[in-house]
């Protein structure tokens, strides 16, 4: 089992890779930034912008992002750098809502192992 700190996107110089050469798509709460990693794991960041709201909102909308992202971590394909990025509409959205909105953006950008339907949602 891998450390957090290994699944993690923390240099800059991996953002800035991620964010010039990645491919993007969006949804509702949500934009998802990706790219190719070579290692044999998925990374992850979640970011979120003062356009989101203050340190509270921010908090929160990562907090959701995580935890949407927990739920479906099993499915994701290996070998690829993923950034979540808020958008401000997930301030009134709940986990549920981030969920669905994650996943089928996922799956549309063929993050997703298997392209069958889940079950939960």
């Amino acid at each position: 089992m891998r450390k957090d700190s290994e699944l993690t996107i923390r240099k800059q110089k991996d953002f800035n890779r991620i964010y010039s050469k990645g491919k993007s798509r969006g949804s509702r709460f949500v934009v998802i930034i990706y790219k190719r990693n070579g290692l044999d794991h998925t990374r992850t960041a979640f970011v979120s912008s003062k356009k989101v709201g203050n340190s509270v909102r921010r908090n929160h909308s990562r907090r959701l992002m995580r935890e949407a992202y927990r739920s479906m971590s099993d499915r994701i394909e290996s070998g690829w750098d993923i950034v979540f990025v808020a958008r401000n509409t997930i301030n009134d959205a709940i986990e549920n809502d981030v969920e669905r909105s994650m996943f089928g953006t996922l799956r549309s950008c063929g993050l997703i192992e298997d392209s069958g339907r889940r079950d939960n949602i």
